[in-house]
């Protein structure tokens, strides 16, 4: 009876640890899954910013997370030579600049228009990986 309470406590400890171990692996494939994926995810905040185009914190809170990820993707695509992309990352994230700003005084509508604008970018963008 002993040898089998051994054996199941072994048994739970060695599941538990092989799906951690599965879990971080791959939580680590999905993020650094390269421009493609940070522009997919800036993408999905300005889209969130626009959907609140009424509010204007959360167009800033969403606007600037989509900055990040759109600074992310920048980076990627330049470590790739991706000129052309890198362009349109660029005057995508003026544009966030821009709504970011104008969010910050109040002007959800002139705002909601920067979003629009670097959405058009950031769907112009054709990364390399």
């Amino acid at each position: 009876m002993k040898n089998i309470t051994i054996i199941i406590t072994v048994s739970i400890f060695t599941l538990f640890f092989n799906s951690q171990i599965i879990a971080s692996e791959y939580s680590g494939k999905t993020k650094s899954g390269g421009a493609a994926v940070s522009i997919a995810e800036a993408i999905k905040h300005a889209e969130m910013a626009k959907a609140h185009a009424d509010d204007p914190q959360k167009i800033v809170q969403h606007a600037e997370k989509s900055l990040e990820y759109d600074k992310k993707a920048e980076k990627e695509a330049s470590g790739k030579g991706n000129a052309r992309g890198v362009a349109h990352i660029a005057a995508s994230i003026k544009h966030l600049d821009e709504a970011i700003k104008h969010a910050k005084m109040g002007h959800a509508d002139v705002a909601s228009k920067h979003i629009d604008s670097a959405l058009e970018e950031m769907h112009e963008f054709e990364p390399f990986d």
